[in-house]
């Protein structure tokens, strides 16, 4: 058995021999029970997680837990510590191994505290402002955690409030310095933000040589690290759509030997193979295993299909031993490349580039030639049913590859526009010979059928589907902002905390919370640091519990300078929360009800944007107007209402199909 703390709400138990679900009981409570899944992170675990905050519902006290099919292997590692506000006041989440060495989960009071509220640092000093119930001592002390050495100032008490000030140049000594108000800790952990650790980071102050630097510990505690100063990550200049150096010098070369190669391999022979149930149904996507919005997208449709068809998955890659999000119910799934640990690079194909994967796609740095030949033998033994593609190099994989009775519908999730010089020609050229081109707003239908006016394929405009979320619906009560996506140029996020400085100069007492991971992380925390907003806008990592993180905030904003259709927008509707968008090409503008669930603003129009975010914040009656009005509009992308879209445009391309067919020697339609 293995535990960790997940994001700082969740208790995570993964092991291997286990079976559906967990039980968790104590003298006096409910037992707890913990559905299982395959595991993410190494192969033939299964994995279950429960809120901290149901563990501590019961009080202090300890849980034991079992396999309800056998026994529990010993618990191996460890050392995990979550921190939660319960009824009966702030309590530790601490698993551990019981006396018999196998799994238990302490739930344990914490001393009094003085709760922090704000905390930033300024002109070289550490200022804190907070809470306190009962009493202490009024002086602020740093204490060295090695040589238990003090250095203590005075501070303000009153009215159930503290503030101190404190000179971070009188902590030069190397080593970890915890804070307390008199004897009582001082953390955060009422403010519905646990696991701050890698969340909040505060700028540094230089003395003595020395990088001191505030920060929470795993136990939401604050503390003060003083070490050898780090180098600032270069902040990389944003130029949206700039290609690198290797690209414009061998991208012409690199494009032209793809579409030779994907010549020739159109001309090789089919599988002779028995045709399929035209009822199967295959999603090709990049990796099933990952996070993103194409694989969310893909997961809702094949469970919105799978009720009626055979559906499988098919990932072009595997990186991850399990996938980050569940699969759907009742859908196989399939790997062309496995590329987990050694395996990636492993032999020479591996190591040589894609030919078949589309240069300018961003597909294209996770393929080889391995990969090619793997989709090649896969696509070509295909015998009817219908191919789903999901990105434009697998949507020109299928124009050229899948034989004559398979149904091909290539799905665009981006706008035409969007797409680098080269794969937009092609896409000119191939699409025509895709049976169906399905597009994400009216604008998108409009542009790529002028695109291929030489040649179109049927054009469908369907929506993303958005799945039932956990969490509930938002209360619009807390002093929060949500922004969501990859951390990438697209996204905006940039201009989202430019955005920002105007309206936490307004709001203090509100935080805007980004969920996501990317390349340009530490540029931005670099950006937050420089515009003092380290406890203001705080980059959260990924989650899978998008949900819920929707559920507890306000607001949502959206910064993109382009999207392929923002689904994240209908997701937080769902969830009631108003929206402050960009006008981006492509999406928010057909989702988005300007002036009834949310306010839209100029692409680009950083001003704007902050107005808007001021506007909701500042008209609480107008933010559950909006709010009401976006749970409406959510409803019509809902996953039963597109599968149903869906299911009649296979239908009717079936019997396209069927009516087309050649007639065979007795009449009758070949098929």
């Amino acid at each position: 058995m293995r535990v960790e703390i997940i994001e700082g709400r969740w208790l995570l138990i993964a092991g291997t021999g286990l079976g559906a679900e967990l039980e968790l009981s104590r003298q006096g409570a409910e037992p707890l029970r913990v559905p299982l899944r395959e595991g993410a992170e190494r192969a033939g675990e299964r994995e279950g997680e429960i809120a901290l905050a149901e563990l501590a519902a019961a009080g202090p006290g300890t849980w034991t837990v079992r396999n309800p099919q056998g026994g529990l292997a010993p618990l191996r590692g460890g050392g995990a510590v979550g921190v939660v506000a319960g009824p009966s006041g702030v309590l530790r989440v601490r698993p551990h191994a019981a006396q018999d060495g196998r799994l238990a989960v302490a739930v344990e009071a914490v001393a009094p505290h003085a709760e922090a509220r704000r905390v930033r640092v300024e002109d070289g000093a550490l200022l804190i402002e907070g809470e306190l119930s009962g009493d202490a001592e009024p002086r602020l002390v740093a204490r060295h955690r090695g040589d238990r050495a003090e250095v203590a100032v005075p501070a303000e008490l009153g009215g159930g409030r503290f503030s101190a000030r404190l000179e971070l140049a009188a902590l030069t000594r190397a080593g970890a310095w915890d804070l307390l108000l008199g004897e009582r800790r001082v953390g955060a952990h009422l403010d519905g933000l646990p696991g701050k650790k890698d969340v909040v980071v505060f700028p540094a102050h230089r003395a003595g040589g020395l990088e001191l630097r505030p920060y929470f510990t795993v136990e939401d505690n604050l503390s003060i690290r003083a070490g050898e100063p780090s180098a600032a990550p270069a902040v990389v200049p944003v130029v949206p759509g700039a290609e690198s150096r290797r690209r414009r010098l061998l991208g012409g070369l690199a494009v032209a030997v793809h579409r030779a190669a994907l010549g020739l391999a159109a001309a090789l022979p089919s599988s002779r193979r028995t045709r399929d149930d035209p009822a199967r149904i295959r999603i090709l996507l990049l990796h099933a295993y990952g996070l993103g919005g194409t694989v969310r997208t893909s997961f809702n449709l094949a469970a919105g299909l799978a009720g009626g068809h055979d559906v499988e998955l098919i990932s072009m890659m595997r990186r991850r031993e399990g996938p980050f999000l569940p699969f759907p119910e009742g859908v196989a799934v399939s790997v062309v490349d496995d590329q987990r640990g050694r395996a990636r690079r492993s032999g020479l194909l591996a190591r040589l580039p894609s030919v078949l994967i589309h240069p300018e796609d961003f597909a294209y740095p996770y393929a080889s030639l391995r990969t090619d030949i793997a989709l090649l033998r896969r696509l070509r033994a295909l015998r009817g049913g219908v191919l789903i593609t999901t990105r434009p190099a697998f949507n020109l994989l299928a124009a050229r590859l899948a034989g004559p009775d398979v149904i091909t519908v290539g799905q665009e999730h981006m706008n035409f526009l969007s797409h680098r010089p080269r794969l937009a020609a092609d896409l000119r050229r191939r699409y025509g010979s895709l049976d169906v081109l399905t597009v994400l707003s009216a604008a998108d239908e409009r542009d790529y059928a002028a695109a291929l006016a030489g040649a179109p394929p049927r054009i469908e405009r369907i929506p993303n589907a958005v799945p039932r979320l956990d969490g509930g619906i938002s209360s619009l009560e807390s002093n929060v902002v949500v922004a969501a996506g990859r951390l990438e140029t697209q996204k905006g996020f940039d201009l989202l905390i430019r955005a920002w400085e105007r309206v936490g100069e307004a709001h203090p007492d509100w935080q805007l919370r980004i969920y996501g991971s990317g390349p340009r992380r530490d540029e931005l925390r670099q950006m937050i640091l420089e515009r003092d907003l380290g406890d203001r806008v705080l980059l959260m990592g990924r989650t899978r519990h998008m949900g819920e993180a929707l559920a507890g905030a306000s607001v949502f904003v959206l910064s993109s300078r382009f999207e392929g259709f923002g689904m994240v927008i209908a997701e937080a509707m769902s969830k009631g929360l108003p929206v402050v968008s960009f006008d981006c090409p492509r999406g928010p503008g057909e989702i988005l009800r300007h002036g009834r669930d949310g306010i839209l603003v100029p692409n680009g129009d950083v001003a704007g944007l902050a107005d808007g975010l001021l506007e909701l914040i500042e008209d609480v009656a107008r933010r559950r107007r909006y709010g009401a009005a976006a749970i409406e509009n959510a409803r019509s992308y809902a996953v039963a209402s597109i599968a149903e879209r869906w299911e009649e445009l296979l239908r009717e391309q079936a019997n396209r199909e069927l009516r087309a067919a050649p007639e065979g020697p007795d009449g009758d339609p070949r098929t």
